[in-house]
């Protein structure tokens, strides 16, 4: 045998002794927890933000001129209708309204002797004793004297309503929200003192769109999210709807009553407004969590045959931890909703119960970045 040959037989010999490399195992398919897609009656919303109010707001303004001599509410408190809030000084109206009175007296004796010389004349006249124009003279000067009483009585009235005008009350219940006014202060009608909001009665001025807000009519439900509240929610009513469309955002204002039984809320807290546009009709609907977003599309994975199938949805609402979707899936279809970290499209993958997916997906996302959006090349 040549020196060439031994070599090659050795080659071969060395190579032949090497161990073999066991093949890699396939790892097995991940676990999933899928939910049906439910077919449920959706209720159709269009929504807004909008600021909660009350439904009553009053600037309180003296009615008559005077010195401030009380003061009896302050910012933040809660008044009921007819509570004293602000009192003038009475003395010169009062002193005006002893003098009507003795106006009044005046005026009615001056009435009751007009009144008896009248009667005389009247007989001297029936017995020839008396001329026909002092008859008349006699007449007339009763007539004077029951416009002079009627007088009197005015200026009483106009004296006393000063009186009343002195006193500051509610007139309604609710919360002070402001005052601009001090003891001391001299006030001319017309000045602002303080300021009422009802907070017992609120509501929201949401603007929406008006293509899907149109038909919206008192008496409509309404869902009130309020953001301070943590997303609490709140029940609502249509109160209103406006006859214009808003000249500087074109949206339509609609006027929703927040139904706060509580009295938790206050005016100026911040909301999501969601108003019912009309009666519930049939669509499908998936947990939240099902849902992921893939190259700038919503996508659920299907389960079928063992296989996760990618589907692009459309998504018309979330709401209550779900999902309402317009299309691609059909009732009964079934989705994963835990488990979709390990998911890959077409993949295999092994249903078994919630507790024992591999994880839970809380950001309905899955994080297989290397996969290549369908149709790319």
């Amino acid at each position: 045998m040549t020196q060439r040959g031994c070599a090659l037989l050795c080659v071969l010999w060395a190579a032949g002794c090497e161990p073999e490399v066991p093949e890699a195992e396939t790892p097995p398919p991940p676990p999933v927890h899928v939910r049906a897609v439910e077919s449920v009656l959706e209720t159709p919303t269009t929504a807004g933000t909008a600021e909660i109010r009350g439904q009553r707001t009053a600037t309180l303004r003296a009615e008559a001129p005077g010195r401030v001599i009380a003061v009896t509410a302050e910012r933040g408190q809660r008044v009921a209708p007819g509570d004293v809030l602000v009192r003038l000084d009475t003395g010169r109206t009062a002193a005006a309204v002893s003098a009507a009175n003795a106006g009044i007296e005046q005026a009615e004796a001056n009435l009751a002797q007009m009144t008896r010389e009248r009667d005389l004349a009247e007989r001297l006249a029936a017995q020839g004793g008396l001329a026909a124009q002092q008859l008349d003279r006699a007449r007339d000067a009763v007539r004077l004297a029951e416009a002079a009483v009627a007088q009197a009585q005015a200026q009483h009235r106009l004296t006393r309503r000063g009186l009343t005008e002195a006193v500051l009350r509610a007139p309604f219940a609710g919360t002070i929200v402001e005052r601009v006014v001090e003891e001391g202060e001299f006030v001319a009608p017309g000045a602002p003192m303080l300021m009422l909001v009802d907070t017992e009665h609120l509501e929201a001025r949401v603007l929406l769109d008006p293509r899907e807000a149109l038909d919206v009519q008192p008496g409509a439900e309404a869902r009130v999210t309020v953001f301070a509240r943590g997303g609490e929610v709140f029940q609502g009513r249509v109160l209103r709807t406006s006859e214009v469309i808003d000249s500087r955002t074109r949206r339509l204002p609609v006027d929703v009553e927040v139904l706060d039984p509580e009295g938790r809320l206050r005016p100026g807290l911040m909301a999501r407004v969601d108003v019912t546009t009309g009666p519930a009709v049939p669509a499908l609907a998936v947990p939240a969590g099902a849902v992921f977003e893939r190259f700038g599309r919503d996508h659920v994975y299907v389960v079928s045959d063992g296989t996760a199938q990618r589907r692009p949805v459309v998504v018309a609402a979330r709401a209550r931890g779900q999902a309402v979707l317009e299309s691609g899936v059909t009732a009964g279809d079934q989705v994963i909703v835990a488990g979709l970290e390990r998911v890959v499209p077409d993949g295999a993958v092994n249903v078994v119960p919630a507790e024992q997916a591999s994880a839970q997906s809380t950001t309905a996302r899955s994080p297989h970045e290397g996969d290549v959006e369908p149709g790319a090349p």
